[in-house]
């Protein structure tokens, strides 16, 4: 597609990438990333086609919240329904890969439930690590997978949760 840009979130596109988010994810806290972007700018992607965000992607290191873990959190990426399965998710996220690796990252975690999202980032190189569900607002481990065998076998009990997925990168 012509006139397709990665950007920055900047002042240009703010509006237009937090409305995208609250639209599409609906779970994101915009004071969450605002304050985040300011830490992580290059963590905060938008897909442009002709002067419009068609998509975002955004984060930060996981290590701002638990100490022990140095990877890098896809909190959230989305794609006007419009403008779906023509790669652009694949090109927000490979822009997001990138920007994690340039603050250190080892590794891009994120939290996934079932469906063709799922399948996406199985396809993009993700390994899935574990089951969680929502215990009293509280994300709680159901099952560690030890290898893909035991994630495709493994029956969900819950309707709720959501596989937590990891890529190193290198």
């Amino acid at each position: 597609m012509e006139n397709l840009e990665l950007h920055f979130l900047n002042e240009n596109n703010e509006k237009d990438f937090y409305a995208l988010a609250a639209q599409y994810l609906p779970g994101s806290s915009q004071d969450k990333m605002k304050k985040y972007a300011a830490v992580f700018p290059k963590a905060f992607i938008a897909l442009i086609h002709d002067q419009e965000v068609i998509g975002v992607a955004f984060g930060w290191h996981r290590r701002i919240e638990f100490p022990e873990d140095d990877s890098f959190e896809l909190n959230g990426i989305a794609i006007k329904y419009e403008y779906e399965k023509k790669g652009y998710g694949k090109i927000l996220l490979k822009a997001f890969e990138e920007a994690a690796r340039d603050y250190g990252a080892c590794a891009v975690s994120l939290g996934s439930a079932e469906g063709y999202v799922e399948k996406f980032y199985l396809d993009c190189g993700y390994i899935p690590k574990e089951y969680k569900v929502w215990n009293n607002s509280v994300p709680m481990v159901e099952k560690v997978f030890g290898d893909i065998d035991e994630y495709y076998s493994y029956q969900r009990k819950s309707g709720d949760g959501f596989v937590v997925m990891e890529k190193e990168l290198g």
